[in-house]
């Protein structure tokens, strides 16, 4: 976890937001200094579900997860879609 906002983004934090546009979150907690995005899949705190199913498992059953909902998968909807 980053200390300062000026230090630099680690390579994982970076590829974060290469997660399916169909991935969904709830965290139990807001920002902080040094917070990772949600797209890291690092909180203890958080649910994530699929706006296709509505459900922990995606349309090709498999788990919901920002570090499973990646390109390699039948049902992952790309950011520029």
């Amino acid at each position: 976890m980053r200390e300062y906002m000026d230090e630099p983004v680690p390579p994982h934090v970076a590829e974060a937001k290469l997660v399916c546009l169909n991935l969904r979150t709830k965290n139990a907690f807001g920002a902080n200094v040094g917070y990772l995005p949600w797209q890291t899949g690092e909180s203890g705190t958080g649910t994530y579900w699929c706006l296709k199913t509505m459900q922990t498992a995606g349309p090709d059953d498999g788990l919901v997860h920002p570090q499973e909902c990646k390109s390699s998968r039948s049902c992952y909807k790309c950011q520029e879609e």
